[in-house]
């Protein structure tokens, strides 16, 4: 396992709060200079540490709401809970609530 000094630590800390902070703004917050920061973030990048860089969107940003329903069936069989659950679906389809 490659090694992680403090400042890598602080680095990595600093781009999970903000991963779209320049190298001069983290440099600032952890009190380096920003080619250092450059030069460390791309050690790390190569060491494996860092694998991927990816998107996070926050859909409540936009304007949308999101939902998450947990059921529980009783009475049922397999058919009912999919005739159930494509009602659902449907409905959220032809009635425009594709948010």
């Amino acid at each position: 396992m490659p090694n992680i000094d403090l400042k890598d630590r602080k680095i990595l800390y600093q781009l999970d709060v903000d991963s779209r902070q320049s190298f001069s703004e983290i440099g600032k917050k952890v009190r380096l200079p920003k080619n250092v920061v450059s030069y460390r973030i791309n050690r790390m990048i190569k060491a494996g540490i860092i694998k991927n860089f990816y998107s996070v969107i926050d859909a409540s940003k936009l304007g949308y709401i999101s939902f998450r329903f947990y059921l529980v069936f009783q009475y049922t069989n397999p058919d009912i809970e999919k005739e159930i659950i494509n009602y659902f679906i449907m409905k959220r389809l032809f009635t425009g609530l594709e948010e």
